[in-house]
């Protein structure tokens, strides 16, 4: 390989180029004894398969025990709000190994560099986002992606970070120097509001990573859907990794007939329903020449009356040809959403083994409602079997419910919970929680929004959220994250909504008001909690492993713990509401974070029981991330979000080793 390199470096005409080609055969050298140094997490999801899986990995359920802190970074970033509105910061992301740098953002939209082995700051990158300027997703940046020009015979911006920005921008950063790549776009950035109609600036910004896939950065967005209806569209977006010019652009909401979901709306001429958008992450299969998005629900969330279909391709995974943006297939798994049902986790990309020994490319969505579809990667066809089955149909003037909704044989959230299963915490608990639920409606999953109320159970938090699923390729599991934290949700009537939205409360609750312009609804809704605990028995939340093959639950643990009054000793034992996801090594270890009782843990991924754990000084909301450095394993979260002993909410990175021989 080195040999082929150095020829391959062709000399150009002049000196000064033979120069630039020494210079540039020296580069190559350097990064390859830094790839054979480094290993580990080049993607956001750990691959662009989405999988969080650390390989080669010694850290075993035998040696995880060894584990030891390495080192502590603090950003700096972090907030008590008192100076942003009320608008406290979090600490979401989860940073990517490249070339001898540990890279991540802050909420604050800070791009740093550090020294993996041993957390010493390299460079830091400050995009100046006006903070003066309040924005629907504050202080989220949840990561950013990487990029290697093969091509390019320059040491500068050979490496490149892609980050997104809350007021819109996408950037592209030396990852050697931390500055701005000048060939890219306008002196290193791009106005990702160009294009985009009605585009409100509080409203649309980018909170995930983009995805790199050959020389294109691909991006989706992040739109307050509750406002309107008729909000920013949900483009997606590819750009010359190169110099940002823009290559091909998609909508997943058709506003021309010949739009492969236009069947499925009652009207698509003048269609101006927005979102439908892809906030989280893009998942790759650069062999096929394939990107795979995980779509939102159309706006506004909670009434489709304006919207009737079943409107593909929203709440849809969706497989695009990455070079061209071309629509291969699409897989809706909510018809007509009025629940707030985005598919907020990252498409996992695994090879299926069926009974009969026969592999096939596959990808595997987890949901909010608690459902893990199974897909043939080439052609969207389940894997498995999904039933069609009736749900409650609507009782709103102008609603038109979907008759049916698809159910795929996994499924990790109850689908009837009746008769509820309320907490008998104390007298004073359940009296309360029932005054919560006077009057209204649940039939179920899938019961849609009301004028008197009704239970949504998941409600739109998940479920499965944003922190997606690791896969173990070796031993073949899945994990992810279930919650089960019901909401309830009101429609009121547009004459009535000024005077509900002053009041701020919903049943004695204090509620979310939103307008949704452009229907007769406005709507509230509230997590279902009475004096800060939840009203409904536990588990609250489980760390659950799967067979993707067969479809099967093999495990299932309770995570995290309420840790702020005695609640005690069986709820205890019901784990409590986690939104960061799990990254799973080579030998078996599943890592996973808590922002409550500030911990990370690792359990034995073959039999669900708890191996380890370490005291983390704020919560982590943020997946962890692993990678081999030099002789040692490293596992690295990012923790952040709770107040700490009065001096401010969270803003550490903490990096934990192991020596690859075994020893601490």
């Amino acid at each position: 390989m080195l040999t082929y390199l150095i020829h391959s470096a062709k000399p150009y005409s002049s000196l000064v180029t033979l120069r630039n080609s020494a210079v540039f055969i020296c580069f190559v050298l350097m990064s390859i004894l830094s790839i054979e140094g480094a290993e580990g997490w080049s993607h956001y999801g750990g691959s662009l398969k989405g999988d969080r899986y650390v390989a080669p990995s010694s850290i075993t359920p035998e040696s995880v025990k060894k584990l030891s802190l390495a080192w502590t970074y603090r950003t700096g970033d972090a907030t008590d709000g008192s100076e942003f509105d009320g608008d406290s910061s979090n600490f979401k992301a989860t940073p990517v190994l490249i070339h001898d740098k540990l890279i991540f953002s802050t909420g604050f939209n800070r791009v740093i560099a550090l020294d993996p082995a041993t957390g010493r700051e390299l460079w830091v990158f400050d995009p100046n986002v006006d903070f003066s300027e309040s924005y629907s997703e504050m202080f989220t940046s949840r990561g950013i992606a990487v990029w290697v020009d093969s091509r390019s015979a320059s040491i500068q911006c050979r490496v490149r970070v892609f980050a997104g920005t809350l007021d819109a921008r996408l950037i592209a950063i030396d990852a050697n120097t931390g500055e701005l790549c000048p060939d890219f776009g306008q002196a290193g950035q791009i106005d990702l509001s160009s294009g985009i109609r009605r585009y409100r600036k509080w409203d649309y910004s980018l909170t995930s990573p983009p995805t790199v896939v050959e020389d294109l950065v691909i991006v989706g967005s992040a739109i307050g859907d509750n406002g309107a209806a008729d909000l920013e569209p949900g483009l997606i977006r590819a750009f010359n990794a190169r110099n940002g010019t823009l290559a091909w652009v998609w909508d997943p909401i058709p506003r021309f007939d010949s739009h492969p979901g236009s069947s499925s709306w009652s009207s698509v001429l003048g269609n101006d329903t927005g979102g439908a958008n892809v906030w989280s992450v893009i998942s790759a299969d650069t062999e096929r020449d394939l990107v795979f998005l995980p779509t939102t629900s159309p706006s506004p969330d909670f009434y489709g009356g304006i919207r009737l279909g079943d409107n593909a391709f929203a709440n849809s995974v969706v497989a695009l040809r990455a070079s061209t943006g071309t629509f291969v297939w699409g897989y809706q798994t909510i018809h007509h959403d009025l629940w707030d049902y985005d598919l907020a986790s990252q498409p996992l990309l695994f090879k299926h083994l069926s009974a009969d020994g026969q592999e096939r490319p596959a990808v595997a969505q987890a949901s909010k409602t608690g459902f893990v579809f199974v897909l043939d990667r080439e052609t969207g066809e389940p894997l498995h079997p999904v039933e069609e089955r009736v749900v409650p149909r609507s009782n709103v003037p102008g609603e038109q419910t979907s008759k049916t909704q698809p159910f795929p044989k996994l499924r990790l959230h109850s689908t009837d919970a009746r008769p509820l299963p309320m907490w008998n915490f104390n007298t004073e608990h359940r009296e309360g929680c029932e005054r919560l639920l006077e009057g209204i409606r649940y039939e179920g999953i899938f019961t849609p929004p009301s004028l008197e109320g009704t239970l949504l159970y998941p409600g739109n938090p998940g479920g499965t959220n944003w922190g997606s699923m690791a896969y173990d390729t070796e031993h073949r599991i899945g994990y992810l994250i279930v919650n089960r934290l019901p909401t309830v949700v009101k429609l009121i009537p547009r004459r009535d909504f000024p005077q509900a939205d002053r009041k701020g409360t919903l049943n004695g609750a204090r509620a979310q008001h939103t307008e949704q312009y452009g229907t007769p609804y406005g709507m509230a809704r509230f997590d279902l909690f009475h004096d800060e605990l939840p009203c409904l028995r536990g588990p609250w939340t489980t760390l659950v492993a799967v067979d993707l093959d067969q479809g099967e639950v093999k495990w299932e643990s309770t995570i995290g713990s309420i840790t702020w009054r005695d609640v005690g000793e069986e709820a205890a034992q019901w784990g409590y509401y986690t939104f960061g996801g799990p990254m799973v090594t080579q030998g078996g270890v599943v890592f996973i974070g808590t922002p409550n009782d500030k911990k990370l843990f690792a359990f034995d991924g073959r039999e669900g029981a708890e191996i380890w754990t370490s005291s983390l000084p704020a919560g982590a909301h943020a997946t962890p991330m692993g990678y081999r450095y030099g002789d040692y394993d490293y596992v690295v979260v990012t923790a952040g979000g709770d107040r700490v002993d009065g001096s401010g909410r969270g803003d550490f990175v903490i990096a934990y080793r192991l020596a690859v021989n075994g020893e601490s």
